[in-house]
């Protein structure tokens, strides 16, 4: 996969996992393995989650993760309009890439 998509992907498994309150790494981990049938590798995780939130999509607070505003904003227009993983999953991906510049 290439960078793009796993920090997407990460993004997905975060909101899910954070939807009733903070998440653990493990909670994504498992979140994301449930999204790509996959589990992110530690590295994968931790590089998606310090990208994440120095752009401000997330915050971690006792080693637990939530979105911020801006983060449920952009997860929020990933959705609209659809109800399937994958293309929320591709809308995140195409919405993350305005953070590359």
């Amino acid at each position: 996969m290439t960078h793009d998509q796993i920090v997407s992907w990460i993004f997905l498994a975060t909101a899910l996992a954070s939807q009733t309150g903070p998440a653990d790494f493990s909670s994504i981990a498992s979140i994301a393995d449930g999204i790509n049938h996959t589990v992110p590798t530690h590295k994968e995780l931790q590089t998606s989650l310090s990208w994440l939130a120095n752009h401000g999509l997330i915050s971690k607070n006792n080693n637990k993760y939530t979105l911020t505003e801006k983060g449920k904003l952009d997860y929020e227009e990933s959705s609209k309009n659809t109800s399937t993983l994958l293309k929320i999953w591709d809308n995140i991906e195409t919405t993350l890439k305005k953070y590359r510049t």
